[in-house]
């Protein structure tokens, strides 16, 4: 956000967030106690566990909402965020953490400081990671084991050991061989592998990663020891509640959603929520308008929306009944390009004045939210009535 030399946000209390300098990234509260609410909702008729993942919030104030009264258990992947967790831990609103990108080395001194204030989990898919943890272990003349998930890759090719390679069994056997670690769950999260997803796509990868993640567990020697069985990703979240899940009594199903907070156009396009459920926005303006090609350009470029693609066309899309089609199509580092895609005849000259502010929908607010120094929070008329700071950087 540009401005004064020495911006105050505050400044901005009690105007429309059409107001603000753009681009900006603004949070609709009453959309995210909704949400909210419905995450609660739909975890306590599961019967399951849930982890509030933090990559995309980032905020003390929503990481509270986002917990509510069902949780104290987080996922994280920066040190950053876990140093924004201090206050939340002091006051018992978080108690137990996982670190949901597989250990490496150099961040290991900084979280054996936090696993001495609450519950710490490690994410493990190699051999290798078995072998440092055990040498630090007994270098710092630890007393517990470290509590470890396997990290399954079912697909994404993201992170993760896949079920039928041979260092699966390998990787088990070395973390039940070892005092220095212990195995607390087996971990997956969902991709969508060329499937485009619906309510009903949604609900039978849930009962495919759960029955992975059982045969995983079996391959334990003693396969009957307690065991969290976690699953990412927000639209599991929200189907949970329609999938009947049968497990062992020693099993527990554990959810890990983080964009369902704010949800985004790649959300959206899975057909699981409305557009009434998207509560993260960015504000930009029209610096030019460009007649011969029919197209806009406005101040919000990758470092303001990022690059992201989606089933939804465009990486933006201007919000508005009255902006119906027009999208962000290409970026370069501060400058986005609107074009039309709508099916009406639509000439930009009638549309769009140099000045002219435009609300964007995004395609994945993970990432957008990470890209702002400020998020405005706003009520329900759009009024900006708090600004919440993030923790950003690693």
């Amino acid at each position: 956000m540009d401005g004064d030399c020495d911006p105050d946000p505050r400044q901005y209390f009690g105007r429309h967030k059409l107001s603000l300098p753009s681009p900006s990234l603004c949070i609709s509260l009453p959309i995210v106690r909704s949400n909210a609410a419905q995450l609660h909702d739909n975890i306590n008729k599961a019967a399951v566990t849930l982890r509030a993942h933090l990559k995309t919030n980032k905020t003390t104030e929503i990481t509270r909402i986002m917990l509510g009264k069902i949780t104290k258990k987080v996922a994280i992947s920066t040190l950053t965020e876990a140093q924004g967790l201090r206050s939340l831990i002091a006051d018992g609103t978080v108690d137990d953490i996982l670190w949901a990108i597989p250990i490496s080395p150099s961040v290991l001194p900084a979280l054996d400081r936090l696993s001495r204030q609450a519950n710490l989990h490690f994410m493990v898919d190699h051999l290798d990671q078995i072998y440092f943890l055990a040498q630090y272990h007994r270098l710092q003349s630890i007393s517990e084991p470290w509590s470890l998930f396997i990290k399954l890759d079912l697909g994404s090719k993201r992170a993760g050991v896949r079920p039928d390679s041979p260092q699966l069994p390998a990787l088990m056997n070395a973390i039940e061989s070892s005092s220095a670690v212990k195995l607390t769950g087996i971990y997956s999260y969902p991709a969508r592998m060329g499937r485009s997803w619906s309510f009903d796509t949604a609900k039978l990868v849930l009962q495919e990663h759960v029955s992975a993640l059982k045969d995983v567990a079996s391959l334990r020697s003693k396969p009957s020891s307690s065991l969290v069985l976690a699953i990412g990703s927000s639209i599991t979240a929200r189907v949970i509640k329609s999938v009947d899940i049968d497990l062992p009594s020693k099993l527990t199903l554990e959810i890990v959603a983080g964009t369902t907070i704010y949800n985004d156009l790649q959300q959206l396009a899975t057909g699981t929520i409305t557009r009434a459920d998207l509560a993260m926005t960015v504000i930009a303006e029209v610096c030019s308008v460009y007649e011969d090609r029919n197209e806009v350009l406005i101040n919000a470029g990758v470092l303001a929306l990022t690059r992201e693609p989606g089933d939804i066309v465009g990486l933006a899309r201007v919000r508005g009944l009255e902006h119906e089609g027009w999208v962000v199509e290409r970026v370069s580092q501060e400058h986005g390009i609107l074009v039309y895609t709508g099916s009406q005849k639509c000439s930009v000259q009638e549309m769009w004045k140099i000045g002219n502010k435009l609300v964007l929908d995004v395609q994945h607010t993970c990432i957008v939210g990470a890209m702002y120094g400020w998020h405005f929070i706003t009520d329900e008329e759009g009024i900006v009535r708090d600004v919440y700071t993030p923790w950003k950087w690693w």
